[in-house]
C-alpha cells in the first residue's frame, strides 16, 4: 500500500495543510507587497510563536528558506487596511527577484512549526512512499 506524505527537504515533519500559504502572484503583489490570503495567514500565525495585534500592525518578521538554492530571506508580515488584511512587505522585494518570482505565477510556502520559519514549497517537496 502507497500512503503519499509530503516532507520539505530539510524536514521529516509531514506538511500539515493548514499550515500552507499559496498565492498566485497579481500585479499588486508583483509591484508592491504581497496580499497574504487572509484564512491561510491566520491559520499559519495561530500557531506562530509571538505573534500579537501590535506586532502584526508593526510587522512580524518571519524567515523564509529555499532549500533549493540554500537562501533564506527575512520579510515581514503586516496587517494593514484597518486590520482587514496582511502583506508581506519589508524583505518581498529581495526575495521576489531571489526566487524568479513573476506575476502569474504560483508561491506555495509551508510554515514549519519545528524550525519557526517558512518553506518555499514550489519545488522542494519531494513524495514519500510509506
Amino acid at each position: 500500500m502507497i500512503i503519499g506524505a509530503l516532507y520539505p527537504i530539510d524536514t521529516v515533519e509531514p506538511i500539515h495543510p493548514a499550515m500552507i500559504v499559496t498565492k498566485q502572484l497579481t500585479n499588486t503583489d508583483y509591484v508592491h507587497s504581497m496580499v497574504l490570503p487572509r484564512e491561510q495567514i491566520e491559520s499559519v500565525l495561530a500557531v506562530m510563536d509571538g505573534v500579537t495585534d501590535e506586532g502584526l500592525r508593526n510587522g512580524k518578521e518571519v524567515d523564509v528558506y529555499d532549500a533549493t538554492e540554500e537562501d533564506e530571506y527575512k520579510v515581514t508580515i503586516k496587517r494593514v487596511n484597518d486590520d482587514t488584511k496582511y502583506v508581506f512587505g519589508k524583505g518581498w522585494s529581495t526575495m521576489k527577484y531571489s526566487l524568479d518570482l513573476e506575476e502569474g505565477q504560483e508561491l506555495k510556502l509551508y510554515w514549519h512549526r519545528g524550525y519557526k520559519r517558512f518553506i518555499v514549497l514550489n519545488f522542494q517537496y519531494t513524495l514519500l512512499m510509506i
